[in-house]
């Protein structure tokens, strides 16, 4: 009787994995696979049920990974994989949701069960079978078998399943590579925060400590996701970990309330009330909601947020019609990124839709959307504040001098009607040069910023173009030659590719300085006509001896290579000559263009040459 109890056993056993598992197949070209043709089930409550379970009540998936939503039963899943090598093989079982409870893996061989393994987001690092911060475990398939995988997956707040398989020495390679990239997207968040908060220390103003906030926060989200932020900032509390994302998306959403408000001028309508309302609701709720079961942390942040967040898209969106800035416009967007994560977290955790690898691309665009955003908006807000504060101190100035102004003429008026007042009035009038002096130095150090190049401390175009028509009035009254150089690096391209930007701006800085070093008059001057190129205004300057100077120049840069960081940097220039007497000082353009053609006939004929346009005649 017993034997025939067990022969029918081993019938349903056989029966059960030929007619409901799929089949992983192992061969010598394995590296990685992607477990989709998977079935699963509800009904079982042990392995032992889940082995006697009928085919027909295990549901079968293709092409998908699992995702039940918010279900809150466990799920059976099951799969077989077929050993076709000579040998033992070990490959690794990767469940690629770190926020699941609990997983039980159950390897089995016929009706023997190879290994029990425990596993999920309820145990330390220290407990799981392998440090890691994903839902990772480690089989051992016989030589030339077919096995089974039973797994029971328990997590209230959401199942999404993914599973995989993965020769060793790939995964660790493809996770090196993961935590690479990730931990520098998660660093480059940390100093956009950082520089948000420094900013905050030089300006003090409060909306860069909340965007660095809101950054930080972003970053530490990223952080959780990836399943880091358990393996480095509480690897033995596990509990935290089910509530810390709902908790983090949700803090995020209050920290731009506050934002919006230093940002945007909300009226007092219906919806700006309604929204500070559920704002303040939402941050007491806050310090409560540690008391809820985990499912019911999770349904609340993803159903409060996205009405939260599409609240603030609203009252931002109708105060930048009301009065529109760029700074409200970025906001606006940055707002609308988070609102997308929040949205797509909805349709991920409630299952509506699985985005599979494209979900973490997809986050990553948002998250560095947002924050971009973000961070474009309060530096464009404390511009235009810097900007407002700017006119108004200078509106400031003005009616402080036609106060001056008119001071000064009472007191001339007062001078003529009662002389006993005159040392009063003396007094006060040298108080009025003392500021005037004062006024005129400011405007001297303004005009001088406004003429000079802020990199090489050359003249910058500006200057030159009123200098070039001061001089051809020279020339036309007094009837003297008037020459202009052009020069331009060659090859700056390559130079900036090669060497960086900084290096780049190193170069044209010694350019400038030789330059200058060649010019030995008062009224000969160089102004930084482009990027990389500059020219020379010489008046009474003979068309050899404006010749003779560029030359002179090219072949100092040609034999005195620039020394920049310890690198040697070896570069030439080209220079176009035109010297002329001025009829015609309506047309000064006219003389700029001649010069440069000269500099274009030295780059189309090998660069590194001084061409003169009378040359080119």
């Amino acid at each position: 009787m017993n034997s025939l109890k067990a022969a029918i056993y081993l019938f349903i056993l056989f029966y059960t994995f030929s007619g409901v598992a799929s089949t992983v197949t192992i061969n010598s070209d394995f590296s990685s696979y992607s477990v989709k043709n998977i079935t699963y089930s509800f009904e079982p409550s042990s392995v032992e049920a889940a082995l006697k379970l009928e085919p027909k009540k295990w549901h079968s998936v293709n092409q998908k990974l699992l995702n039940f939503g918010l279900e809150s039963r466990p799920v059976w899943i099951s799969f077989e994989i077929n050993n076709t090598l000579n040998s033992r093989f070990s490959p690794l079982v990767l469940i690629d949701n770190p926020f699941l409870n609990e997983v039980q893996l159950f390897h089995l061989n016929n009706a023997q069960i190879l290994s029990e393994i425990r596993l999920g987001d309820s145990f330390s690092l220290n407990e799981r079978p392998i440090k890691s911060e994903f839902l990772l475990a480690k089989l051992t398939l016989p030589a030339s078998s077919t096995t089974r995988v039973i797994l029971k997956v328990s997590n209230p707040s959401g199942l999404r399943i993914p599973i995989s398989l993965w020769q060793q020495d790939i995964y660790l390679t493809k996770k090196e590579g993961f935590n690479l990239v990730y931990g520098l997207m998660v660093g480059f968040l940390a100093a956009l925060a950082l520089s948000c908060l420094f900013l905050y220390g030089f300006s003090r103003k409060r909306y860069f400590a909340l965007a660095g906030a809101i950054t930080f926060t972003l970053g530490l989200f990223l952080a959780y996701l990836g399943g880091f932020g358990f393996r480095y900032l509480h690897p033995s509390i596990p509990a935290i970990q089910q509530v810390i994302m709902p908790i983090l998306l949700i803090l995020i959403a209050l920290l731009f309330f506050p934002l919006q408000l230093q940002m945007c001028k909300l009226n007092t309508c219906k919806i700006a009330r309604v929204q500070k309302l559920i704002t303040k609701l939402l941050a007491v709720s806050l310090l409560f909601i540690w008391l809820l079961p985990d499912w019911l942390i999770t349904a609340y942040c993803l159903i409060i947020t996205p009405i939260v967040l599409s609240l603030y898209l609203l009252t931002t969106y109708l105060s930048t019609r009301a009065h529109p800035s760029k700074s409200k416009n970025a906001l606006l967007l940055a707002l609308g990124f988070f609102n997308a994560v929040a949205v797509y977290f909805v349709i991920t955790v409630m299952g509506w839709y699985t985005f599979e690898t494209m979900g973490l691309i997809i986050i990553s665009v948002f998250f560095f959307g947002c924050t971009f955003c973000l961070c474009y908006a309060v530096m464009k807000q404390f511009i235009t504040e810097r900007d407002e504060q700017i006119i108004e101190q200078q509106t400031l100035i003005a009616e402080n001098t036609a106060q001056d102004t008119l001071l000064k003429e009472r007191l001339a008026l007062q001078e003529e009607a009662q002389y006993e007042l005159e040392s009063q009035v003396d007094e006060r009038t040298f108080e009025l040069q003392v500021t005037l002096r004062e006024l005129e130095e400011k405007n001297r150090e303004l005009e001088q910023l406004n003429t000079e190049d802020a990199l090489t401390g050359a003249k910058n175009r500006r200057f030159f173009d009123k200098k070039l028509v001061m001089e051809l009035r020279r020339s036309r009254r007094e009837q003297t030659p008037l020459s202009i150089i052009m020069i331009d690096i060659d090859h700056f391209k390559a130079i900036n590719d090669t060497y960086g930007h900084l290096s780049g701006d190193n170069v044209i800085k010694a350019t400038a300085g030789i330059i200058k070093h060649f010019l030995k008059r008062p009224l000969d001057e160089v102004a930084r006509y482009g990027g990389e190129e500059f020219v020379i205004l010489l008046p009474n300057t003979a068309n050899q001896g404006a010749f003779d100077i560029a030359e002179q120049i090219r072949l100092d840069i040609y034999q005195n290579p620039v020394i920049v960081a310890g690198a040697e940097i070896k570069f030439t220039i080209s220079a176009g000559v035109y010297t002329f007497i001025a009829d015609d000082i309506n047309t000064p353009e006219l003389f700029t263009e001649r010069a440069d053609k000269a500099l274009y006939s030295a780059k189309q004929h090998g660069r590194n040459k001084v061409v003169n346009f009378e040359n080119l005649q």
